[in-house]
């Protein structure tokens, strides 16, 4: 203990090793350093096994020991450190015998003040610690400082000067304190030299690195992380900051012999270093004797000078001294270790040889057995298990004896970690304890409690790893627990931790190794047993289990006759063990049936399923529940529906998934998931059955449910998006349905394994825009879905988006690209004449009636009238159609009235299609028209809107198809002379148009030339201060048409409207009597290529002839 004599004044630095000392920060010299940490042992019951203790009475004569002052001070409780004054170091040289375990009187009578004292010392390190950090953040390092030092002085005076006795929260409130000095060394500008920050810091990461994170608290995690950070500092890591020592030179060293070194004490220390190094009694008694040699020799008169004297005195002195310090050194650990294991008076073989290892082990690795021990009395299980390792390698674990008290120290390790729900640490203790009982061979008992522990410990772990998802390390920790399990013979756990694994092994897709996993079990299940019969109830229920996974593996990798088999041959086991009528049996019944709907054995599957929805009925109508789980019955009604969809039987799987959704919404309101399902199918088959209203509604309500289940991109949402998007369409709200399709077109590439190809997606928007008037739009649509079609080898769907991308290349006036597709598509279905192959005929002869080639056009559609085949039936309408608008242009209007009729006979007739029998409708009106017989006309269009009005007709699409009639109406009224009559039908279909497709819509915008131009035609029968009024409001209409005309940006697509819209702005321009106004429109009329025939032609030559008119008039 002298070796903390004279330290007063002496300054702080934690590089020094003695820098454990902190009394000197309240420069009192007297302070004690007593720790209150000492304990008595508490190892001394727990090692019985050892041997018992003997405890020898004071002065016993037959002890054989000499008590001598070394021994003495070996005695001493290590973890006690009260410092010695100057009048104890004095009296040193006076031997006195002091049993150990005894206590001094003083000791005694401060009992009760050092109670009170460690109160003041709680009270004062907490108190400064809280003053310093306020003065830290504003900033007063020198009072910060001050405050910080008491605190650390305080916490030392009550913990003691050995950190590896140090509770967790005297280590840790020690660091901080360490951590905040750091700080005001390092904030204070007025210290330039930052060494004793770096001090401070380092030995604040030394405390806490001393415990393993795993045993640390989260802010302790936090504060190691933040002193790294710190010492990482600029300021700190220079160079400069800690110099380097001067390098060790042998220029000066004295080369005497031996005798002469002896003389001058060397020797002492040499021999006290090598004699702490072994710990042998011998080596030390050695240093013990050899230091009063020197010292005699050092202080005798024939040495000369006085002053040379007093120098060796002093010199041998301290090498006496130092040698007793490391000779107590070396017996303080013999007897320490003694003390705590209970082995110091123990006469048993095993305290013996365990003795003998002790004494016989390096520093290092007692140090590591002590730190495990202070580790583990503070529930330090990592750190402790960590230096219990460290000692692995050593020679001492060659001694059985060592070897069975370090297994006893990681069974306790293993126990105090379990209960302290430190899974991780204890199944690692009890793997080291349990290699070392198999090692050497120890009595069966400790083998099965270490082995228990560690099957205990990897299913806790594999448990929390399955909840945590993570399934591959689950499957480590029980196999390893089935390791175990078997090596103790235990058949049916292991088998238990086998399915486990299997179960594991599915849940990431690996059913092949699931499999043979399974089938392992099923060996070993079956080992020792000659026959089913004789089979345990508990092993056959694992059985039956192992064959159900097994099962569905084979059903997951598609081995559709294996699961068959399988089942098979589970059925018969499940009947035997719990009857044909038990809830296991029918849902296996069940899942069999749905597997030999996948084998495409329909009357088999429909056996099963009949059987089982007779004993639901049977059961239902009884007033019972359910006979199986509600799941198993819903996959029972999916299977079925199945079933009916394969024989075409769609009106019975229709009435299948409406019992589904009843099903679910009473059995399982909470499953979102299966109630969507169950709405999109029955959707789905609802649109197929042309039923779109009641579609509708079904999968707008999946499509709701499916965007609180799955995120964006999921494949479920997509397939809705789709579904609805083209119910939309269907039903003409093509609003919707496009801003529909635009988001399924941004996410559909990013969809993994989406049931809606974006293809399809491409080819239904393609339509879309095509029928919107937005060509540009569709033609770019069709050609994303050609190139992604040509990857899929879909031939029936390449040939129908060829065919959507020619009609929109016509359109477009694209007509050598048309061509060239309908030319292909002709030679491709050519030799099988399919409904595809006559529609691209029609679509061809309509550009060919568009270049003007109406001959040939008329030919193509003659032959497809001819034709007997039925798969023309679909084209035959439109051809009609088409013919009989050729004959009205012709003039033959009873001829083409004769083709409307046959068309409207095929709608009729053949399949009921309310919108192509309107436009049939309207144009046998205008053929009547065009024969003056306006009556007719006007009955027929009324007729059509009669039809339209019905309940029911109240969406978009009929709403646009009444527009398009009132137009007609219009007309006749206007070819009439009725503009009153005329002008109101007009402005009913603008209205509508303006509600349904928006004001700037080209539909909408050619209304508002319509109602413009017969606006005109009103105005020419009235004055000119009558007409004013009616020609301005028409202007103003017309030039904001065209002005939305224009900004478009499809000059070439909207050049007709563009030009008719000039040409009545020019006739306006030509009555107020502004003639190069008109020239100005005329000569951008002329810039664009108007058929000459065309009725627009007809009104730009009236143009022409009133503006030369009005020149004529304006010469004179």
């Amino acid at each position: 203990m002298s070796k903390f004599k004279n330290k007063i004044g002496r300054g702080y630095a934690s590089g020094d090793d003695s820098s454990d000392v902190i009394s000197e920060l309240s420069h009192d010299g007297t302070a004690s350093l007593t720790s209150n940490t000492s304990k008595s042992s508490v190892f001394r019951s727990r090692m019985a096994r050892f041997g018992k203790k003997k405890r020898k009475k004071e002065g016993d004569s037959g002890s054989g020991q000499t008590t001598s002052v070394v021994g003495s001070g070996s005695k001493t409780d290590s973890r006690s450190t009260t410092p010695r004054d100057a009048a104890s170091t004095a009296s040193s040289a006076t031997p006195q015998a002091v049993t150990p375990g005894s206590v001094s009187s003083a000791s005694r009578r401060s009992k009760h003040a050092n109670l009170s004292e460690e109160k003041r010392l709680q009270k004062d390190a907490k108190s400064r610690f809280n003053i310093g950090l306020v003065y830290l953040k504003t900033g007063d390092y020198s009072k910060a400082q001050d405050n910080l030092e008491h605190s650390l002085y305080c916490h030392v005076q009550l913990a003691g000067h050995n950190p590896k006795m140090y509770t967790n929260q005297s280590l840790y409130q020690i660091a901080s304190v360490r951590e905040k000095l750091g700080d005001c060394y390092l904030g204070n500008t007025a210290v330039v030299d930052k060494c004793l920050a770096l001090d401070h810091f380092e030995e604040a990461k030394r405390l806490l690195a001393s415990v393993h994170p795993e045993d640390a608290p989260d802010n302790v995690k936090e504060m190691l992380e933040r002193v790294d950070e710190k010492l990482k500092l600029p300021e700190l890591s220079h160079s400069g900051v800690r110099k380097k020592p001067p390098p060790i030179t042998k220029k000066y060293e004295m080369q005497g012999n031996d005798k002469a070194k002896k003389t001058l004490g060397i020797g002492v220390a040499a021999v006290a270093v090598g004699a702490a190094a072994t710990g042998g009694a011998a080596a030390a008694a050695a240093a013990n004797n050899s230091a009063p040699v020197g010292a005699a020799a050092a202080t005798s008169p024939a040495t000369g000078k006085k002053g040379l004297k007093g120098g060796f005195e002093k010199f041998g002195h301290n090498m006496e001294k130092f040698g007793k310090e490391l000779t107590e050194v070396g017996l303080g650990i013999k007897s320490g270790f003694e003390e705590i294991l209970g082995l110091e008076d123990s006469d048993e073989e095993n305290s013996s040889d365990l003795r003998s290892c002790i004494s016989n082990m390096q520093s290092e690795e007692v140090n590591a057995l002590k730190m495990a021990i202070s580790h583990l009395d503070r529930d330090n299980h990592r750190t402790a298990l960590n230096h219990l390792l460290e000692l692995k390698e050593c020679k001492t674990m060659e001694d059985v004896a060592f070897r069975a008290l370090m297994a006893q120290y990681m069974m306790r390790v293993a126990d105090s970690a379990m209960e302290s729900s430190k899974t991780g640490v204890a199944v690692e203790a009890y793997e080291e304890a349990l290699t070392i009982f198999k090692q050497d061979g120890l009595n069966e008992e400790d083998v099965s409690k270490a082995t228990k522990g560690c099957v205990k410990g990897h299913k806790m772990i594999a448990i929390e790893c399955e909840g945590f998802g993570d399934f591959r390390s689950a499957i480590e920790q029980r196999k390893r627990a089935c390791e175990l399990l078997e090596s103790e013979n235990k058949i049916v756990p292991a088998c238990h931790q086998l399915i486990s694994i299997a179960y594991n092994l599915g849940k990431v897709d690996e059913y092949d190794k699931s499999s043979v996993i399974l089938s392992d079990a099923c060996r070993k299940l079956f080992k020792g047993v000659s026959s089913l019969e004789y089979m345990p109830s508990d092993r056959l229920n694992l059985l039956v289990q192992a064959y159900q996974m097994r099962a569905i593996c084979f059903t997951r990798m598609t081995k559709w006759k294996p699961a068959l088999d399988q089942y098979d041959e589970l059925l018969p086991l499940v009947a035997k063990q719990s009857g044909q009528g038990s809830l296991d049996y029918l849902s296996l019944t069940i899942r069999k049936a749905a597997l030999l709907v996948t084998l495409k054995n329909y009357a088999a599957a429909t056996e099963l399923l009949r059987n089982y929805f007779q004993m639901a009925d049977i059961n239902g109508d009884s007033g019972n529940e359910l006979i199986v789980e509600p799941e198993d019955h819903s996959l029972a009604l999916d299977t079925s529906a199945a079933i009916d969809l394969k024989l075409g039987k769609v009106d019975d799987a229709i009435l299948t998934f409406q019992k589904k959704l009843e099903f679910v919404e009473q059995h399982l309101p909470q499953d979102k998931e299966m109630k969507s399902d169950a709405m999109h199918k029955l959707g789905c088959l609802l649109s197929y059955k042309k039923n779109h209203k009641e579609a509708l509604p079904l999968l707008q309500g999946a499509l709701d449910t499916r965007k609180f289940l799955y995120y964006g991109r999921n494949k479920f949402l997509i397939e809705s998006s789709w579904a609805v998007a083209a119910t939309n369409q269907t039903l003409g709200d093509t609003d919707k349905a496009l801003v529909d399709y635009q988001i399924l077109l941004e996410k559909i590439d990013f969809v993994k394994d989406s049931p809606i190809s974006s293809v399809i997606v491409q080819n239904s928007a393609g339509k879309l825009f095509f029928e919107d008037g937005r060509i540009e739009a569709a033609v770019s649509s069709f050609t994303k879905a050609l190139e992604g079609v040509e990857t899929q080898g879909d031939d029936v769907l390449k040939k129908n988006i060829m065919l959507n991308l020619a009609n929109a290349l016509s359109t477009k006036g694209d007509i050598d690209g048309a061509f060239e597709l309908y030319e292909d598509l002709e030679r491709m279905g050519k030799r099988k004449r399919n409904q595809l192959y006559f529609f691209t005929l029609y679509n061809k002869s309509l550009l060919l009636i568009k270049v003007g080639e109406t001959e040939q056009a008329k030919e193509i559609l003659h032959d497809i009238i001819e034709t007997r085949s039925s798969k023309a039936d679909d084209t035959r309408g439109n051809v009609y159609i088409t013919l009989g608008i050729l004959a009205v242009e012709e003039k033959k209007i009873y001829s083409g009235l004769k083709y409307y009729e046959d068309a409207l006979a095929m709608f009729v007739d053949e399949h009921y299609d309310l919108s192509s029998i309107t436009q049939t409708k309207k144009l046998m009106a205008m053929a009547h028209l065009e024969a003056k017989k306006y009556d007719v006309a006007i009955t027929i269009l009324e007729d059509a809107l009669t039809e339209l009005s019905q309940p029911g007709m109240e969406r978009k699409f009929y709403h646009l198809m009444k527009a398009e009639v009132w137009n007609c109406m219009s007309k006749v009224y206007q070819r009439r002379g009725d503009h009153s009559s005329a002008k109101n039908f007009a402005k009913l279909a603008l209205q509508t148009y303006k509600s349904e497709l928006g004001e700037r819509h080209p539909v909408t915008l050619r209304n508002v030339s319509n109602v413009s131009v017969l606006l005109l035609e009103e105005a020419e029968g009235l004055t000119k201060s009558e007409a004013k009024p009616i020609i301005d409001a028409a202007k103003y209409e017309m030039e904001s048409a065209l002005g939305a005309f224009l900004s478009l940006n499809d000059s070439w697509g909207y050049r007709f409207d563009v030009a008719s819209l000039k040409t009545n702005l020019g006739l306006v321009a030509v009555w107020q009597g502004k003639p190069k106004k008109a020239r100005k429109l005329l000569k951008q009329i002329n810039d664009i290529e108007v058929p000459e025939d065309s009725l627009l032609a007809k009104r730009i030559a009236t143009l022409e002839m009133l503006l030369e008119k009005l020149d004529k008039e304006k010469k004179k």
